[in-house]
This record gives structure tokens, C-alpha cells and sequence, in this order.
């Protein structure tokens, strides 16, 4: 893993200007890659990198790397690069190292913009043609690896963080008000879109070139380009995932470097670690639990009997308030924009104490968006009959009944009521209305009673429907798993894996999002991955006999903190400092009653705002660290 950053101006780079600007970018990008640090220079183009060394260890695979006429800044890993190294050779290429950064040289000097399809891995890259002047900026077909970049009159600045672009600004960017109230819609801000305005992140499987004419931005993958014909054999399909799912993981073993897995005691990480024993692999497997928090939130024991049934090498961190409060500003700061999902914190900290121990991990990430794991997907198929009620019943007595309800998680009855309040506010929509629904926060009502401007959100509905219409595919829990990846998982759960093991210098590694394996489960209809109370269906059949049967029972649980009652225990001084009345009339973006109304709902326990409070405190911790300007 490695972070970059650096900037092309076609009048002409103004190197001492911009050197001590890149040495500020290279600090704030130096847990990415605390390995070494290295910048070069031409006439026209600049780039900076951190380097994490996990292939080839030596100073011959430093970045940025010049070679075959090109230079290249580089942050990931390219799981395939022995194969393509000896096409290359075997072509006539001289490759010295013995990494991928140099393959990658010579694939585009050979291949160009054809080496892109051939790549197994996840990667962002920044490379710079002088002899074309022009520069091509990359990001991997999922979106794993970050991306952002600002293009204004000759000149574009990018980036693997948002901190680092901006000190190679030569002002600060105004405030984005679309990805603000984005924020606070979907506890993120999705791409392209950044807290910054003006700064685009690089869509994932896009490419950019950039040259003197200005940018030219487009698609280099299409998901459905190529995926093989729909399965009907539900055997071939189960034989097919198999086998992708063992390479993938084959392929992510290799390192010069310690490796181990996260177990959560769920079957997507349980069954990275079993085709890892199956590989010969000693594993290290390491968990996490919380300190007298509810049994909803504990996965200990689960993994606990996980790991005992493969043989790993098993280590369990426990997290109490207090340990959480204190990491809390070490997360906030990896977070350089503003986040709010609040299972990042048990992700820093999982993601801490693994590093302590090895230097890469391999995650189960990924497998709830790909094959239908979510609780949601059931609730698409409840829906159907819900709707098939009277009007009259479903809203004058079902849906009034449900908001009744707590909504706390402290207890498995509680979660179920919790859950029953969420359907009901959503299954009478239509699909588009539904999965929109699933995904908000705060509805265009509650936003506008939050902030002091009028401006309405990005209509979500529309993102919805857009990306599910791109999925091109008829079966409605496809559209919407497409639609799930390109958004939920690009937007959240892939920017939480890459911050917060980036944080800590640990790469992090998913094989349920190799390709192959995500166009495998695309090519497969919806009843093979989802049935009446039986989510990922075909990842239980498949892989039947590689666990124990109540590994496969154990009902879904989150990665979640106990957030709801933290945040009126022990980061209650936390809490109640973002919704200082005074200060958000200072800051002047909030009005203070609404953030006050959710503290005194969650404090009297008549509901469950927690959600929304850490999205206003994530934002306040991003302002303390980032903008200063705008932290009052």
C-alpha cells in the first residue's frame, strides 16, 4: 500500500514553490506508506509517494518509479503481476525489480490503456507521459483504493487523501453544500463528489487524461461487459464461485511481508480463513469484542469456535468506552473527510492491534453487497406481501402501531423492533423509494430543519434509479445489489477499510472483490443468492462443507459499536459539545434545535438518534482537524 499525491501545470511547474507543498502532502500521506517517502519533478508534472513495502522490499521497487518513458505514482496491489511480468518479458521488456509498480510501467508502455482489463488487484495510479505530455490518473474497478483530484485552468492537483491535495492548493476550497447534506442523507459523501468543492473523486473503474486541452473523464470498466450468461445450473454456479473465490484468496497470499485475516465469526471472513488453511497457510486470525456491551454486539465466542475448528493462530482485542473514547481522535484524523459510520472505530482498532502483528490482512468486505446478505434483502422480499395488504390497514393501524416502538439495540427484542419500524417506513414504496429508503439518514424534511441555507439534497432516488437501470438486468434483487455496490459499498464500507488500516500502515485485502468473483455472483440470478430467511444463499451451499453447520445458522450481526449508549455515558462531553447551541449559531451551517431535540430523544429513550447524532459530531471532529476556519 502506498499514498501519492502531485500536480501537472501545462505553463509550467514552479518547483520551489511547490516542493515544501509536496513535502506537507508526503506528511499527512506518511501512514500510508511509512517505508519510505520520495518526490520527482519535470518541467510540466510532479509527483510524491509513500510507500508501504509488501512486494519486493528493496529501494529498487521505490515510487515514484521512472522507467520505458513513463513515470508512475502508484498506491495498491497488483495480484496478477508475476503473469504479466513474463508476457512482458517474453515481449522484450527489461523489467529490474521484482514488484508490480515496474509490470505496470511496462504493461502501459506495451498494452496502454488494453493493460487496464488485464489487471487482478486493486490500485489507484497517477501516470505521467512526458513525451505525449499528458497524464492518466486510474482508480481500480470497485473503487478500493482512493482517488481525488481538482482541475482548474491548466493545471490539475490530485491525490490519494483530500488533506494532501489541499496543501498543494493555493487556497482552500468553499465548503461543497451538495455533499454536505449528502452526508447527512447517507452518513457519507459519495463519489464523485467531496466535502470539498471543485474536488472530484475519481468514479471507480474510470480513468482520467489530463493534458493541456483540459480533462477528459471516462469509464475504462463496464461491469456487464463480457460477464458470461446467466446461470441456470445452480451446481455450475456454486462450482465456478469455488473455484474464483480459491484463487482470489491464492492470489492475495502472496507477500514478502506477515499476513493474517479478520474473523468476525460470520461465514464471509470464517470462509477466507478456511480456503486460506486450504492453501497451506498458517493463519493468524485476529477479532474483536466490546466491554459489557449487549450480546448483539458480541462476535467473540463465534469466532472463538471459528477459529479453533481451522487451527488458526487466533487473537481476540477487547474494547471498552473507555478505549474507544480514546481512539477517537486517531480515527476522526484518518478520516479526512467527513464519515459517519460509527463502526470505524472498532475498525481502527481492530486494524491497530492486527498491525502489531502482521502487515497485511485479508477481510471477508464485500460479500454482503455482492451476494445479498443484508437484512434489507429479506425486507425486499417481505415487501411484496406487505403491499399486498389494504392501504387502510398498512397506515392506519400496521405503520402508526410500528413508530410506537423502541428503537434501541441493548437487546435482541429490542433490535427486532428496531427493525420492524424501519420496514414499515419503507415497504409500501416502490423498488427505487425502497432501496432509497433503506440508505437515508434523514429524509428531505428533516434536512431542511437541520440547516440554516435552503438548498435541497442530490436526489437520491434518482442515484438509485440510474445505477440500477445501469446494472441492466431484470431481476430486481441484481439491479439492486449493483446498485448496493456502486454506492453503499464504494461510498462506506470500502472508504472505512482504506482509512482506517491505512491509519495503521496495514494493507487489507478482500477476496470476496476480486472480479472474477464479483462478476461470477452478477452472472447468477437473485434466487441463488437470496431466499425467505436464507441470505447468501449460494456461499451456504457452495462452501456446505468447509465450516461447521452452525457457522452457517448464526444469525447476521453487524460490525457495530453500541453507539446509542456511549453517546450518553461515556462520550456524553463529546456529544454534547457538538450540539452546543452557541457554537453551531457561530458556525452558522446548523440550527441548534434539531441537534438538541435528538439528544433528548436519545437521553429520555423515546428514540434512536444516535445515528444521526454521530454524523453532526464526525462532521465537528472533521472541522476541529481539517477546517479550522469552520470549527467555531
Amino acid at each position: 500500500m502506498c499514498g501519492f499525491a502531485g500536480q501537472t501545470d501545462f505553463g509550467g511547474i514552479d518547483r520551489a514553490a511547490l516542493a515544501p507543498r509536496l513535502a506537507a502532502a508526503l506528511e499527512r500521506l506518511r501512514p500510508r506508506g511509512p517505508d519510505s517517502q520520495d518526490s520527482w519533478f519535470d518541467a510540466r508534472c510532479a509527483l510524491a509517494n509513500t510507500r508501504l513495502a509488501v512486494q519486493d522490499l528493496s529501494s529498487a521497487a521505490s515510487l515514484p518509479m521512472q522507467a520505458h518513458g513513463l513515470v508512475i505514482a502508484y498506491n495498491g496491489e497488483i495480484y496478477n503481476f508475476r503473469e504479466l511480468r513474463d508476457e512482458l518479458t517474453a515481449a522484450g521488456h527489461a523489467i529490474a525489480s521484482s514488484g508490480d509498480s515496474e509490470v505496470l510501467l511496462a504493461g502501459w508502455q506495451h498494452w496502454g490503456e488494453g493493460l487496464l482489463p488485464r489487471l487482478a488487484g486493486m490500485f489507484a495510479l497517477a501516470l505521467w507521459d512526458a513525451e505525449k505530455s499528458e497524464l492518466i490518473l486510474v482508480r481500480d474497478r470497485l473503487g478500493k483504493k482512493p482517488l481525488l483530484y481538482k482541475a482548474e485552468s491548466g493545471r490539475c492537483t490530485f491525490a490519494s487523501e483530500l488533506a494532501a491535495l489541499e496543501t498543494l492548493l493555493e487556497s482552500r476550497p468553499a465548503l461543497d453544500q451538495q455533499a454536505l447534506r449528502m452526508l447527512f442523507t447517507l452518513r457519507y459523501v459519495p463519489e464523485p463528489l467531496s466535502i470539498a468543492e471543485g474536488v472530484r473523486k475519481l468514479p471507480a473503474g474510470h480513468l482520467a487524461r489530463v493534458t493541456a486541452a483540459g480533462v477528459e473523464e471516462r469509464r475504462w470498466y463496464d461491469p456487464l461487459a463480457g460477464r458470461p450468461p446467466i446461470y441456470s445450473d445452480p451446481a455450475e454456479a456454486e462450482q465456478d464461485l469455488v473455484r474464483h473465490f480459491d484463487g482470489a484468496v491464492r492470489r492475495r497470499l502472496i507477500a514478502d511481508v506477515p499476513l493474517g485475516v479478520f474473523l468476525s465469526g460470520g461465514i464471509d471472513s470464517a470462509l477466507v480463513a478456511a480456503s486460506m488453511t486450504r492453501a497451506g497457510e498458517r493463519v493468524r486470525s485476529f477479532t474483536v469484542g466490546f466491554a459489557d456491551a449487549a450480546e448483539y454486539y458480541e462476535e467473540r465466542p463465534a469466532a472463538e469456535r471459528v477459529a479453533r475448528h481451522l487451527g488458526t493462530e487466533h487473537m481476540a482485542i477487547e474494547i471498552s468506552p473507555q478505549d474507544a473514547r480514546a481512539a477517537i481522535d486517531a480515527v476522526f484524523l484518518g478520516l479526512d473527510e467527513p464519515f459517519a459510520d460509527s463502526s470505524a472505530v472498532p475498525a481502527y482498532l481492530l486494524a491497530r492491534e492486527t498491525r502489531r502483528h502482521v502487515t497485511v490482512a485479508l477481510s471477508g468486505d464485500g460479500a454482503d453487497e455482492v451476494f445479498g446478505g443484508y437484512r434489507k434483502y429479506q425486507g425486499e422480499l417481505m415487501a411484496a406481501r406487505y403491499r399486498a395488504l389494504p392501504a387502510l390497514l398498512r397506515s392506519g393501524l400496521i405503520e402508526p402501531l410500528a413508530a410506537a416502538l423502541p428503537e434501541r439495540k441493548s437487546s435482541p427484542l429490542l433490535e427486532r423492533t428496531r427493525r420492524l419500524r424501519r420496514f414499515t417506513r419503507h415497504a409500501g414504496k416502490d423498488a427505487v423509494g425502497r432501496q432509497a429508503g433503506w440508505m437515508r439518514l434523514m429524509d428531505e424534511g428533516e434536512l431542511e430543519r437541520l440547516f440554516v441555507a435552503s438548498e435541497r439534497a442530490p436526489d437520491l432516488e434518482h442515484m438509485v434509479a440510474e445505477l440500477r437501470r445501469e446494472a441492466g438486468d431484470d431481476d430486481p434483487l441484481n439491479a439492486m445489489l449493483h446498485a448496493d455496490t456502486r454506492l453503499g459499498l464504494a461510498g462506506d464500507m470500502l472508504v472505512k477499510s482504506d482509512r482506517m488500516s491505512m491509519a495503521n500502515s496495514l494493507e487489507v485485502r478482500c477476496p470476496f472483490l476480486d472480479h472474477r468473483v464479483v462478476e461470477c455472483a452478477e452472472a447468477m440470478p437473485g434466487a441463488f443468492k437470496l431466499a425467505p430467511g436464507e441470505g447468501k444463499r449460494v456461499l451456504r451451499r457452495a462452501f456446505a462443507g468447509r465450516l461447521p453447520k452452525e457457522v452457517f445458522e448464526l444469525p447476521k450481526k453487524g460490525f457495530e459499536i453500541p453507539i446509542a449508549e456511549w453517546l450518553t455515558g461515556p462520550l456524553d462531553e463529546l456529544t454534547r459539545r457538538s450540539i452546543d447551541a452557541d457554537r453551531l449559531r457561530r458556525q452558522g451551517i446548523f440550527r441548534a434545535e434539531q441537534p438538541r431535540r435528538w439528544y433528548a430523544d436519545l437521553k429520555a429513550g423515546r428514540r434512536d438518534s444516535s445515528e444521526k447524532l454521530w454524523t453532526l459530531i464526525a462532521f465537528q471532529a472533521w472541522c476541529e482537524n481539517f477546517r479550522p476556519d469552520l470549527a467555531a
